[in-house]
């Protein structure tokens, strides 16, 4: 029954939702990548050490694990809850913070990298997921409160 939600949803919402499955895949891939390379923060560039600085990479690994799989998690079963665009518009907060966060450590790392053309873009990227997401959850509280009629007709 799941399965045939998260394919027919997948089908019907993904191209709306496009940048959040690739932002999502980009913070799990994050984790896959420094979990593959664990020493990766101490043998980069002064990007990472600055990155270090804010948490050990083995915190980054697990936290981008966490956020990047739940938010691929809350994409594949979004609709077949109510309140999925809530944990929609949360993950893409609390994604949008990795990406700030990043783009931070790249400044101080003191390099202009090409990171500086890409992160700060993908924070941008999930602050306008952030409000379409809740944008969405707005307009699903109202029809559920039109639909139990404890509210107004919007």
């Amino acid at each position: 029954m799941i399965f045939a939600h998260i394919s027919r949803s997948l089908r019907d919402t993904f191209p709306a939702r496009a940048s959040e499955w690739a932002l999502a895949t980009m913070l799990f891939g994050w984790s896959v990548i420094l979990h593959a390379s664990p020493d990766l923060f101490q043998s980069g560039p002064p990007t990472y050490t600055a990155l270090a600085n804010i948490m050990p990479q083995s915190t980054w690994a697990a936290l981008c694990l966490v956020v990047g799989g739940g938010r691929l998690i809350v994409l594949a079963i979004n609709g077949a809850w109510r309140r999925s665009p809530h944990a929609r518009g949360l993950s893409a907060f609390i994604s949008a913070l990795f990406w700030f966060e990043i783009t931070i450590g790249i400044l101080q790392g003191g390099s202009l990298g090409v990171g500086l053309a890409v992160y700060p873009v993908l924070f941008l990227l999930d602050c306008y997921n952030v409000i379409r997401a809740f944008g969405e959850a707005g307009r699903s509280d109202a029809n559920h409160k039109r639909v139990a009629g404890n509210g107004i007709d919007a």
